[in-house]
């Protein structure tokens, strides 16, 4: 996948298309006006879902919403949606829902007693709590990024699951692992246009016996429109369930970290401290991920290229990284710039590529300061950073 997904400057340089936003595919999924609805901010047992995905900013632009979520998306595309299965919690029908971000509701799309998902995600007993299945919808994103539109939905998918574990966690719930059948997303009512990406537990296995859905839910369409590349299809279909739960670092100030978050378009580098800059260089990574930040602007700290939070080459190395970047000139005015490597070229490195960069997005808030994820770059050209493929940049700056 990574041959076919490359740029390279003669591609950029040829590419002609014109993209019509009057045509983008819908960006939430929207079940029909009968089922059942939930206004989930009556129930603050489950404010932690609320808070795992959730608009956080909107307006008009071109007579059209544009919407931002807690959760960065590449293009502004929201590619994930959410289901969960209630079971046993108070105030609430058992039943499978689907979660619907635009109006803040929980949508009942069957109700549930000793039937279940349970024998789907390697559960022989009911499951006491939730279970959240979390899927992509690849057309979202491949209408505006072809076939590339592969790797933004692994960072998309990674950005989402460390805001489900950090939002979990700070509730004081925990997460548990779950296996998952094949036989899942069809019975969950999913066609050719929506593929599982994980699924997690939140809460704890109990004595009951369960038996496995009698039919498969409704299938209810994720865009209003869609035209799959079938070799992005076929990838994406036969791509594992990522089933880890990354460790994220506890803010106090979570619910306000979650509503700020934003994707920087202007930097004010002045704003930046060393301290806050030596803070995000030391922010665990997952073993899979090489980390080369590119420190540029600092107050004592030298310009150059840092490994393990230690300058090893110094020098100004802004020219470089911002050609690497596709010349996007918003870049320069950073700080920073952190680029993420991976052992492996695969779905689950650009997962846990997303949920590094999720971390810096918190910890920048967290410190006054701002950043940007960046998933188009020259591909080949990274090679003089590293000998392994990159798969995400991070620029990092001050704020006012």
């Amino acid at each position: 996948m990574r041959e076919s997904t490359l740029l390279t400057r003669e591609w950029v340089a040829n590419q002609q298309s014109f993209l019509d936003w009057e045509s983008q595919p819908s960006s939430f999924k929207q079940y029909p006006h009968f089922c059942y609805r939930v206004p989930l901010r009556d129930h603050p047992s489950l404010e932690w879902l609320v808070q795992t995905r959730c608009i956080t900013d909107e307006h008009i632009i071109a007579k059209k919403p544009y919407r931002r979520l807690n959760v960065p998306s590449a293009g502004n595309l929201h590619p994930i949606e959410i289901y969960v299965q209630l079971r046993n919690v108070a105030g609430l029908l058992s039943g499978i829902y689907h979660l619907d971000v635009l109006h803040e509701e929980l949508v009942m799309i069957a109700e549930i007693a000793g039937e279940g998902i349970e024998p789907y995600v390697g559960l022989d007993k009911r499951f006491s709590g939730v279970i959240a299945v979390l899927s992509l919808v690849p057309f979202r994103s491949s209408w505006k990024y072809g076939l590339r539109a592969w790797r933004y939905l692994y960072l998309d998918l990674g950005h989402q699951i460390h805001a489900l574990c950090a939002s979990v966690r700070h509730f004081g719930l925990s997460l548990t692992k779950m296996s998952v059948n094949e036989q899942l997303k069809s019975i969950l009512g999913m066609g050719e246009d929506e593929v599982i990406g994980a699924v997690y537990g939140i809460g704890e296995i109990s004595e009951r016996s369960v038996k496995h859905l009698s039919k498969p839910l409704m299938c209810v369409q994720p865009t209003d429109y869609s035209e799959n590349l079938e070799a992005l299809i076929e990838t994406v279909m036969s791509t594992p369930v990522y089933n880890e739960i990354p460790d994220t670092l506890f803010y106090e100030d979570f619910l306000s970290i979650n509503a700020l978050r934003r994707s920087a378009r202007e930097f004010f580098p002045n704003a930046m401290s060393d301290t806050v800059i030596q803070a995000l260089m030391s922010i665990p990574s997952p073993p899979s991920l090489e980390i080369v930040p590119f420190l540029f602007q600092a107050h004592a700290m030298h310009p150059g290229l840092y490994r393990n939070g230690k300058c090893a080459v110094s020098g100004n190395f802004n020219s470089e990284i911002l050609h690497l970047l596709l010349d996007q000139r918003f870049i320069s005015g950073s700080n920073m710039v952190v680029l993420i490597f991976a052992e492996i070229f695969c779905a689950d490195s650009h997962i846990e590529a997303g949920i590094y960069a999720q971390e810096l997005y918190r910890t920048c808030e967290h410190h006054n300061a701002i950043c940007s994820g960046i998933g188009a770059f020259y591909d080949e050209e990274a090679s003089r950073w590293s000998e392994k493929p990159l798969l995400y940049a991070v620029a990092i700056g001050g704020k006012v």
